[in-house]
C-alpha cells in the first residue's frame, strides 16, 4: 500500500491480526528485506515459519526467498487473481490508512510521516477487530492503558485466570462460527478435471478485466496452484480460475493457408446460471472470418485439406497377433529397491498412494518440465522425421534406507549408439588423483588454528573473543541431479519416446525435446561442467590450476582462501569460515540444489571419489571405499582369462588410489595379453595381500608449508619386462626437512605422499642411463606442473615459495647434469639438455644422488624392491643418505 506517495510494507500476524507498517525507502528487495528484519524479525519473537506475499518482484525475487530460507523461513506467493488469499492482510489497509490520513491531518507538518504512521498502527492494533478481539491484549495478555485514569495491568494470577476463561469463551465462540460457515458455505467450482490434466495440456484462464483467455499450456502443477505458460512468461493461478481448452481436431486443426482460428479470434463470453443463483463465465468456441464470407461458408474452406497428424510406428506388431507381450527388464539393484517400495508401503513406513514410484515419477516429471529441461510435443513427421528418437526410462530407487527411507525416480534418455556424439565434445574433465592428494597433503598443517604458518597473520586474524578466524575446514559438497542443473541449451535436437511407466498418462503420439542436458545425453556432463566451474570461477573469485581445470584456488587473501576439487557433482573444498560462508550465499543465489554440507571431523568421515577420507586426531587417513571387497583370488574356471582382467583392473584402482607399493605388479600384469599359470599365481599373490589388508591406505599429517619441500624420486629399470622394455616410476612427496637429523650425509624427512607412476616405456631404451633419465624427465614435468599450483597457494597465503629438489640413486645420470658429461644417443642429450635447462631456470632447487636403498620409487619399478616405499607410507618418516648433490649457491 501507498501512504502520502510512498510504499509502505504492511505485516499483520495470522492468529493474532496483530499489525506493524513502516515506510519503505524503495522497492529494491535489499530494503523490503531490512525494513522487515526491522519491523517484525528483529522486534519481536523473531523468523516466522511461513511468510504469505503477494507476486511482487521485490517478494518474488531470489535474493528475498534466499534470505528467508536462511532463517528457516517458508515463503509462499499467492497465484495470480487470488487476492483472498491474502484478504486479511487487504481488509486492513483501509482502517490503516483512515487512521494515519486522521493523525495526519490533526498533526503539524514537523511530526514526521514515519512517527505518524506509528501511531495509526497503534491505533489500529488497539482496537477491537471484526470479531471482537483486540489485537494488543492477544499478544501481550493486557489492555493497552489510555490514561492516569486507566487500572493499573493485571498480575500474572489474574491474567491465568482471565485467560483459562476466554479460552473457555473462545472454544464456545470457534465451533458456532464452525458450524455457521458450514451452513453457510456455497458449493464452488468443481476443479477436478483441471488438476487431473497432465502437463502440456491446453487451458483457460479466467482474468478479471479481460475475461476468460488463452489457450495457454499447463507448465507445472503442485496441489491447487496451476502454473501456466503465458505470453510473458510462466504465470502461477488457483485452479478455481482454469479450465481445460478443448478442440475439435475437425475444425481447429491450422490449415495450410496459415489460419489459426484459436489464434486469431477474440473469445466470446457467455455467462451461464449455475445450481446456486450464481453465475460463471464460460467461453464460446472462437471463430475467425475472412471478409467477403459467412462463418457457414469458411468452415468447408477450413477443414478442406485437414488431416490427423501421423504418429509414431512403434515397433513389433499390434497388440492380439503373435508377439508376445513386451516384458521390462530390470536389473538386480532395481528388482529389489522395488521390492522394497512394495514391503514398506505393505509396513506403513511409505504411506504416499498409488502404485510404488508413481508419485516419484510424476514429481521427477514435473520438476524437469518445471525448470525447462524438456517439453511435450506430438509427433508431427513433417517435423520430426529427419531425427532419431531415442527410448528413456525411469531410473528408481529407494532412498534413506538407514535414516528415513524415501523413493527416487530419475528420468535417463537411453542415448547408446548415439552417432551424432561424434560430432560434438562429450568428455568433461574430472579431477586428477594427483590433485586430490595435494589438497588432503595440505590440509592437515590448515586444519591446524596456525594452520597457514604465519603467526603474524594469525594474530591479526583472532578477534578480542579469542576465537580464530582463520581456522580452515575440509568439506564436502554433493550437488543433487547435477546434470538437470546445467544452465546451457543443447546444440543439437535430442528427441525421446515417453518412457513405458508414464505413456498412458498423456495423449498417443506425446514424445519429449529435450532442451537442457538430461542423464543418458553423451555431452551432458561437458554441460554441466561449464556451469559448475564457471560459477565457481565468476562467483566466488577463483582460478583454475595450471595442469588441471577442477583444481580452482581463490584469487584473495588468507582471509577467504579456500581451495576445491571439481568431481562431477561432487566438490571436496578446504577453506576458511569466510569462504565457506560466501560458497553457501553463492550456491543459495545460483539456485543450484545440493545437500547440507559435510564438514571432516572425527566422528564424520568424507566419501569422495572413491575414497573414504577419515580424521584421527590431526592426521587424515585416505583408503579405498569399497572395490577392495569385490576383489577374488582368480580360481581354474573356463572364463579364468575374463576375470584375470577383471581382478587385474580392481587391484590397480585400488593401487591408483591408496596403495602404491602394489602398483607395479599390477602394472606388470596389464601387459599380459595371454596369461599363463605362473602369471595367475603372480596376480593371485597381490589380490591377496589387497584383499587381507582393505584397511592399508595414506595418512596425512601436519607439515610447515613456510618450510616445506617438493621431492621427486625417479627411478627406471633396465629391460626388466617380459619384451625387454624399461619400467619407469617416480614418487612425488611434499615434505619438510628434519635439519637437526643431518649427519654423516643422513637426513630424515616427513611429509606426504602426493602422486606416483609406474609406465612401461614406449621408448626403446639401450642403457640403463636411458631408462634412468626417461623416468627423471616423467617425474620432473608433473612435478612442475604441481609446483606452479603449490606457488599459487603460497601466494595466496603470504608463504615463501616452495623448492624442487629431485633425488636419483643413478650416480652416471647425477653426473652428466651436474659435471656436465655427455652421451652418444641424441634423444638423451635433448632430456639431459632439457633438466639443465630446468635448473638454470630455478625451476629445479637442487639435484640428489641418493643411496639406492633409500629410493622410495624402488618399489614402483621393480618385483623385488627395497623397503623405503613401506616404511614412508607406515610412517610418513624416511631417512635419505646422500651420496652426492649439487645446490644453487646462495
Amino acid at each position: 500500500m501507498y501512504l502520502s506517495g510512498k510504499p509502505v510494507l504492511h505485516v499483520i500476524d495470522s492468529a493474532t491480526t496483530f499489525n506493524g507498517a513502516r515506510f519503505l525507502p524503495s522497492m529494491s528487495t535489499k530494503d523490503t528485506w531490512e525494513t522487515l528484519r526491522m519491523l517484525w524479525i528483529d522486534t519481536y519473537q523473531g523468523p516466522p515459519d511461513i511468510i504469505t506475499h503477494n507476486a511482487g518482484t521485490n517478494f518474488a525475487s531470489v535474493e528475498f526467498k534466499s534470505e528467508a530460507k536462511i532463517m528457516g523461513i517458508t515463503c509462499k506467493q499467492v497465484p495470480v487473481e487470488a487476492h483472498w488469499s491474502i484478504g486479511k492482510v487487504e481488509r486492513y489497509h483501509a482502517p490503516l490508512r483512515r487512521a494515519y490520513e486522521i493523525l495526519r491531518a490533526e498533526l503539524d507538518s514537523r511530526t514526521s510521516d514515519d512517527a505518524v504512521l506509528q501511531m495509526a498502527v497503534k491505533a489500529v492494533n488497539d482496537t477491537a477487530g471484526p470479531d471482537g478481539l483486540v489485537p494488543t491484549l492477544l499478544v501481550f495478555g493486557a489492555y493497552p492503558r489510555i490514561s492516569m485514569d486507566s487500572p493499573p495491568s493485571p498480575s500474572m494470577v489474574h491474567r491465568a485466570e482471565a485467560i483459562q476463561k476466554a479460552m473457555k469463551a473462545l472454544r464456545k465462540a470457534a465451533a458456532e462460527r464452525a458450524v455457521s460457515d458450514v451452513l453457510n458455505t456455497r458449493n464452488g467450482p468443481t476443479t477436478n478435471k483441471v488438476l487431473s490434466l497432465p502437463l502440456q495440456s491446453e487451458v483457460m484462464v479466467w482474468r478479471e478485466k479481460n475475461g476468460w483467455q488463452g489457450p495457454y499450456k499447463i507448465i507445472n502443477m503442485k496441489d491447487h496452484d496451476v502454473t501456466v505458460d503465458m505470453v510473458n512468461g510462466p504465470a502461477t493461478f488457483r485452479s478455481t480460475v482454469v479450465k481445460p481448452y478443448y478442440r475439435d481436431p475437425a475444425i481447429d486443426a491450422t490449415p495450410a493457408t496459415g489460419v489459426n482460428p484459436a489464434r486469431d479470434a477474440k473469445p466470446a463470453i457467455d455467462v451461464t446460471t449455475v445450481e446456486d443463483g450464481g453465475t460463471e463465465p464460460t467461453i464460446t468456441q472462437p471463430r475467425r472470418l475472412t471478409r467477403g464470407t459467412t462463418q457457414a461458408t469458411q468452415l468447408p474452406q477450413l477443414t478442406r485439406g485437414i488431416t490427423q497428424a501421423a504418429q509414431p510406428r512403434k515397433r513389433g506388431r499390434p497388440p492380439g497377433s503373435k508377439n508376445k507381450p513386451k516384458v521390462l527388464y530390470l536389473s538386480k539393484k532395481e528388482e529389489d529397491n522395488y521390492a522394497l517400495a512394495v514391503k514398506l508401503h505393505n509396513d506403513g513406513v511409505i504411506n504416499i498412494p498409488g502404485a510404488p514410484f508413481e508419485a516419484s515419477d510424476q514429481k521427477e516429471i514435473d520438476d524437469l518440465v518445471g525448470r525447462g529441461v524438456f517439453s511435450f510435443e506430438l509427433f508431427d513427421p513433417t517435423v520430426h522425421s529427419g531425427f532419431r528418437i531415442f527410448k528413456s526410462r525411469m531410473v528408481r530407487e529407494v532412498k534413506g534406507k538407514t535414516m528415513v527411507p524415501y523413493k527416487k525416480s530419475r528420468l535417463v534418455v537411453q542415448g547408446y549408439n548415439d552417432k551424432g556424439k561424434h560430432e560434438i565434445l562429450t568428455q568433461s574433465p574430472t579431477i586428477q588423483r594427483s590433485s586430490q592428494r595435494l589438497i588432503l597433503a595440505l590440509a592437515p598443517g590448515l586444519l591446524k588454528d596456525d594452520g597457514i604458518n604465519c603467526d603474524r597473520i594469525n594474530r591479526d586474524r583472532i578477534n578480542r573473543d579469542g576465537i580464530n578466524r582463520n581456522r580452515m575446514f575440509v568439506e564436502l559438497r554433493n550437488i543433487t541431479q547435477a546434470y538437470p542443473q546445467a544452465q546451457t541449451e543443447l546444440f543439437r535436437t535430442i528427441l525421446a519416446h515417453l518412457p513405458k511407466e508414464l505413456t498412458t498418462k498423456y495423449p498417443e503420439g506425446t514424445i519429449i525435446r529435450v532442451i537442457k542436458p538430461l542423464y543418458g545425453i553423451a555431452e551432458a556432463g561437458v554441460h554441466w561442467f561449464t556451469t559448475y566451474q564457471g560459477h565457481h570461477c565468476k562467483e566466488l573469485d577463483m582460478a583454475t590450476s595450471t595442469y588441471d581445470p577442477c583444481l580452482l584456488i581463490t584469487n584473495g587473501g588468507p582471509e577467504a582462501f579456500g581451495i576445491v576439487g571439481l568431481q562431477t557433482d561432487n566438490t571436496l573444498a578446504i577453506g576458511t569460515s569466510a569462504f565457506s560462508s560466501a560458497e553457501e550465499a553463492a550456491l543459495q543465489k545460483a539456485d543450484f540444489r545440493a545437500k547440507p554440507k559435510d564438514r571432516l571431523s572425527k566422528e564424520t568421515p568424507l566419501e569422495f571419489n572413491g575414497c573414504t577420507l577419515t580424521l584421527r586426531g590431526d592426521t587424515i587417513t585416505l583408503t579405498q571405499k569399497g572395490q577392495g571387497a569385490k576383489i577374488e583370488v582368480i580360481d581354474k574356471t573356463a572364463d579364468r582369462a575374463q576375470k584375470y582382467m577383471e581382478q587385474r583392473a580392481r587391484g590397480a584402482y585400488i593401487a591408483s588410489i591408496c596403495q602404491p607399493e602394489a602398483l607395479f605388479d599390477l602394472s606388470a600384469a596389464a601387459q599380459i595379453q595371454q596369461p599363463a599359470d605362473r602369471d595367475y599365481m603372480k596376480l593371485n599373490h597381490r589380490l591377496k595381500w589387497q584383499a587381507e589388508n582393505l584397511e592399508r591406505g595414506l595418512q596425512y599429517v601436519p607439515l610447515d608449508l613456510a618450510t616445506a619441500k617438493l621431492m621427486v624420486f625417479t627411478d627406471g629399470s633396465f629391460a626388466n619386462n617380459l619384451d625387454l622394455s624399461s619400467q619407469l616410476g617416480y614418487l612425488i612427496v611434499l615434505v619438510n626437512e628434519d635439519a637437526h637429523s643431518y649427519l654423516d650425509g643422513t637426513f630424515k624427512i616427513r611429509g606426504n605422499v602426493v602422486h606416483w607412476s609406474s609406465t612401461k616405456c614406449k621408448r626403446v631404451t639401450q642403457s640403463v642411463l636411458a631408462s634412468k633419465t626417461y623416468g627423471m624427465v616423467s617425474g620432473v614435468n608433473i612435478a612442475i606442473a604441481i609446483l606452479t599450483t603449490l606457488k599459487m597457494v603460497t601466494e595466496r597465503l603470504g608463504l615463501p615459495s616452495i623448492p624442487l629438489i629431485v633425488c636419483t640413486d643413478s650416480y652416471s645420470l647425477y653426473e652428466c647434469l651436474v659435471k656436465l658429461g655427455t652421451t652418444n644417443e641424441k634423444r638423451l642429450m635433448i632430456d639431459i639438455m632439457a633438466l639443465r635447462q630446468s635448473y638454470e631456470r630455478c625451476e629445479i632447487t637442487e639435484i640428489q644422488w641418493i643411496n639406492g636403498n633409500n629410493n622410495p620409487a624402488d618399489a614402483i619399478t621393480k618385483a623385488t624392491p627395497n623397503r623405503a616405499l613401506e616404511q614412508f607410507i607406515d610412517s610418513n618418516e624416511l631417512s635419505i643418505r646422500v651420496e652426492g648433490s649439487m645446490q644453487r649457491p646462495g
